[in-house]
């Protein structure tokens, strides 16, 4: 498939890998928008991620994250897209994010993520627990959807915005340097 048909860049991956930050400037240094699908799905159901899960449950907020994204990839504009990590828990998110993205994984250690999103406030899947022990079990269950989606990999543990943003350029999936 051609990158026009896949107009768009889709970053993918665990909470804290960086998606919303190196999705922003991504864009800005592409000239494209940016989309943040949970702050879109916060303006589509007037609630926030939290209030979602605590009223339905993750199959609730689910169901509103795939809504949202697939009125997203409708947008022919070129944009980057930063998903929430477990955008492809659901098997149609996969196969539109396949059909009109490039898609990238932007992966860390559980360690590195734990310190980043430190006592996990404001993330639901982590109010149960020690973040560290649940963001090592989410990877393994993530990690083989996040593997057989990307096109890339690029690993953010230790790395600059500057540098990541440099090599996810430099692959040039967008057409953005052309």
């Amino acid at each position: 498939m051609t990158a026009q048909h896949r107009p768009h860049l889709a970053l993918i991956g665990l909470m804290g890998a960086g998606k919303s930050t190196v999705g922003a400037a991504l864009a800005a240094q592409g000239n494209r928008r940016h989309i943040d699908l949970d702050r879109w799905i916060q303006n589509d159901t007037g609630r926030s991620i939290g209030v979602l899960f605590a009223e339905g449950g993750e199959e609730a907020f689910r169901q509103a994250e795939t809504d949202t994204l697939q009125r997203v990839l409708q947008i022919e504009q070129p944009l980057v897209l930063s998903t929430g990590g477990g955008v492809l828990t659901r098997a149609e998110n996969q196969q539109v994010l396949k059909e009109r993205t490039h898609v990238v994984w932007l992966r860390a250690t559980p360690e590195t993520l734990a310190q980043r999103v430190g006592d996990g406030t404001g993330r639901p899947l982590l109010a149960q627990g020690d973040p560290l022990t649940v963001l090592q079990e989410l990877d393994r269950q993530r990690r083989p959807a996040y593997q057989a989606a990307a096109e890339a990999i690029i690993d953010t543990d230790d790395r600059t915005l500057k540098a990541i943003v440099e090599e996810i350029m430099a692959l040039d999936l967008t057409g953005a340097s052309q």
